[in-house]
């Protein structure tokens, strides 16, 4: 492949790296901080414990931090981008598989598709950028 398509799927990478790690960044501010109005507007419920809620934004919080390292250096980090992948299919298994325990499942239905799709760009253009770098992922 020629540098220029090299630089277009690193680009496409560094931008979708970017974005999944800002929407979790997003999310869990949102759900910390605004934890009665997230449960209002997707489930229609008002939460009976916030600590386990406000743990969770915490934790979206910090998990895009973690998102964002690639960014630093892609070749470095090479296998945080694969524990990404892991944790956008893992999060999507567990949002399709514990949906029944929501008062709107189809929320969760869509979120999972979201982490889904996050998992599958994200899978493709590691791919295609490990091929175009001649890389591996111990090299």
């Amino acid at each position: 492949m020629d540098g220029k398509t090299i630089l277009n799927v690193s680009v496409l990478l560094r931008v979708t790296l970017l974005l999944v790690g800002l929407h979790s960044v997003v999310l869990g501010v949102i759900v910390y901080f605004f934890t009665s109005q997230f449960y209002q507007f997707f489930f229609s419920v008002d939460p009976d414990n916030f600590f386990f809620i406000k743990q969770s934004g915490l934790f979206l919080f910090l998990e895009g931090l973690f998102y964002l390292i690639p960014l630093i250096d892609m070749k470095h980090y090479q296998l945080v981008i694969v524990v990404i992948i892991f944790s956008k299919a893992v999060a999507a298994t567990f949002l399709i598989g514990n949906a029944y325990m929501t008062p709107a499942p189809p929320v969760l239905y869509l979120a999972a598709l979201g982490d889904g799709l996050m998992a599958m760009a994200l899978s493709l253009f590691t791919l295609f950028w490990y091929k175009n770098n001649k890389t591996g992922l111990l090299n």
